[in-house]
């Protein structure tokens, strides 16, 4: 008899604006939100997953990365304390940062802080996590700040050359935008339509797929497709679920969609892939 089929479990939970320092533990259930995460280890050093990708963080990685894709602290040495920052997605869009660091940003990178980047102060997070709180003015000096973290961030990212500052664009462009996104990754398991994404922005759909174009590089209909891979190839490694069950549980129609969009983006078939690659168990 078959036993039944696991889903990994995932808490989606939303934070807004937060930070914090403390001692890392292992997480039972991974995490996934809509905003932007900045996390450096302070001492100790921990094994983090992020939908398929398990990197290990020694003492003094520093990360950054979208929190839309599931992720998960599984190990940790004895000891280990991090600082975190969570950055709403609006500022984040509202700054205006260069298209190809968005784009890596978005596009589901983690960003290690090193070579070029390694020169960028860390932030005091216990400062911020002070000041924010404090009164009005210190709350819009904490935002100034961590906007200048990501600016000098962008411009140092080199490798990827995301040096040039983006165009301007209106403050309600920047809402639309976030707007749709959200539509996207809360409900890309859903048989979601151009249409409907562009309603929940309040956009017409020709403008709304223009705008989104303008401002990420891509089309609604990629970004939408790269979410139910990033989503199907995470379900193919961490569950056991049969590979017809993967594509419908990402939005998928029919499976040959699936086939087509999944080796577009992976090089591979859904099965070869699951033989191929496999996530190692990791102690608790």
């Amino acid at each position: 008899m078959r036993k039944p089929l696991s889903y990994p479990a995932v808490n989606t939970v939303s934070f807004g604006f937060r930070i914090g320092r403390g001692r890392q533990y292992p997480m039972r259930t991974a995490d996934q939100h809509n905003e932007i995460e900045l996390n450096h280890v302070e001492c100790g050093e921990m094994l983090f997953r992020r939908g398929v990708e398990t990197v290990r963080l020694p003492q003094g990685a520093t990360t950054v990365y979208w929190a839309a894709v599931p992720h998960q602290v599984v190990s940790v040495a004895p000891g280990t304390e991090i600082s975190w920052a969570v950055i709403p997605l609006a500022w984040f869009l509202g700054w205006r940062l260069s298209p190809a660091f968005n784009k890596r940003i978005i596009g589901g990178d983690i960003l290690r802080l090193d070579g070029a980047s390694s020169r960028i102060r860390i932030p005091s997070f216990r400062d911020w996590a002070e000041d924010f709180s404090a009164s009005s003015e210190l709350n819009l000096a904490v935002r100034l700040e961590v906007e200048s973290f990501f600016r000098r961030l962008a411009a140092r990212d080199q490798d990827h050359g995301a040096i040039r500052q983006g165009p301007p664009a209106e403050e309600l462009q920047s809402h639309h935008v976030e707007r749709m996104i959200a539509t996207i990754t809360a409900r890309f398991r859903e048989p979601l339509s151009v249409e409907q994404i562009a309603r929940s922005a309040n956009l017409n759909p020709e403008y709304a797929m223009r705008l989104f174009r303008k401002r990420w590089g891509m089309t609604l209909g990629t970004f939408l497709q790269h979410q139910r891979v990033a989503e199907a190839r995470r379900l193919l490694l961490l569950s056991d679920l049969p590979v017809i069950d993967v594509a419908f549980a990402c939005g998928f129609q029919s499976l040959s969609r699936f086939y087509h969009a999944f080796k577009k983006q992976s090089g591979f078939s859904p099965r070869a892939y699951r033989l191929r690659f496999t996530v190692p168990d990791l102690p608790e």
